[in-house]
């Protein structure tokens, strides 16, 4: 790759915009500052930013990963990993960064803040069909950080390591008028307030953004339910599928006992994708969970909606 301009991937997870950028490219003590620039107008614009390194091990990729409204870096991202074996079986990355590519499946190991994380790609024809993510380093981090339930603005919620996982169920309680088929300004105002009161109950001494998923086990087509990822909005960072919290809700879940795992495993369907204005969508995220007296141990997820949207060069 040259170094006359940045040179991009840009790609979805049923709405959650990834862009993956060469960590060569950018200098030392830069990445946040130039991340933040690629992710916000005028230029490419998205939700998180990878700066992509050659690990030492075969098959193995580093990356450092920063989000548009924590204005840091974080540990993980979900759809940073799906859309990660997206490019490297389609856009020729695989190569560029010196993984040896197999058939069917194409395994490699992304090293991030939170642990390596074991990424599956089945190849058909040279194009990625299915991609499979190991989240066991995001589990056990939300374990290390803290899982418990608790109150905020008067309604029960669960804490899931940085994650603030609600019950649309739990929140109508509270908040009658809301609605979640069409997240109008007055519904966006009692999602904030909860969120709100969570990051200063949490993170007494300040956190600029943050993680919030929104779960619904009422009704859905095809699927056990419905989720969205209201992540910060007064940035209007809201998330129509999102990896890591999509597995943070099979956690609470599975704490609060509203799923029973047969044979120690459990699997869930979430409609999710499509619009930021309504939970759910035309898209489907799938988890697995293990779980062990009522804790789960290990999770996997699949997103069935990835594509790459643009590559190209871009100067800051």
């Amino acid at each position: 790759m040259k170094k006359d301009g940045l040179v991009f991937v840009k790609g979805q997870m049923g709405g959650n915009e990834i862009i993956l950028l060469d960590g060569t490219q950018v200098p030392e003590g830069k990445e946040i500052e130039w991340a933040l620039k690629v992710l916000n107008p005028p230029y490419i614009r998205g939700h998180q930013v990878a700066w992509l390194y050659k690990g030492e091990e075969v098959n193995t990729i580093k990356a450092k990963i920063v989000s548009v409204s924590r204005k840091d870096f974080i540990s993980s991202c979900g759809g940073l990993t799906q859309v990660l074996g997206k490019a490297i079986l389609e856009e020729n990355l695989g190569e560029y960064l010196g993984l040896q590519i197999h058939f069917p499946v194409a395994e490699l190991i992304l090293e991030t803040d939170a642990g390596p994380v074991l990424i599956a790609a089945q190849n058909v024809d040279e194009g990625a069909k299915t991609i499979t993510t190991n989240m066991a380093p995001f589990v056990n981090e939300c374990y290390e950080l803290g899982t418990w339930p608790m109150e905020v603005a008067s309604v029960r919620v669960t804490k899931v390591g940085k994650v603030l996982v609600a019950d649309t169920e739990e929140i109508k309680k509270r908040f009658p008028n809301v609605n979640f088929s069409q997240m109008t300004q007055p519904t966006l105002d009692v999602l904030w307030q909860i969120h709100r009161e969570f990051l200063r109950k949490v993170y007494p001494d300040g956190w600029e953004g943050g993680d919030f998923a929104i779960y619904d086990l009422s009704i859905s087509d095809n699927a056990e339910g419905r989720i969205i990822f209201p992540h910060y909005i007064p940035e209007g960072h809201i998330e129509a599928a999102c990896g890591t919290g999509t597995v943070a809700v099979g956690i609470a879940i599975a704490e609060r006992g509203d799923v029973l795992p047969h044979n120690g495993s459990a699997q869930l369907t979430f409609a999710s994708g499509g619009s930021c204005s309504e939970i759910g969508g035309p898209d489907f995220t799938k988890v697995w969970l293990t779980i062990e007296d009522g804790k789960v141990t290990d999770a996997s997820f699949s997103h069935s909606w990835i594509e790459i949207l643009a590559t190209g060069k871009i100067w800051l």
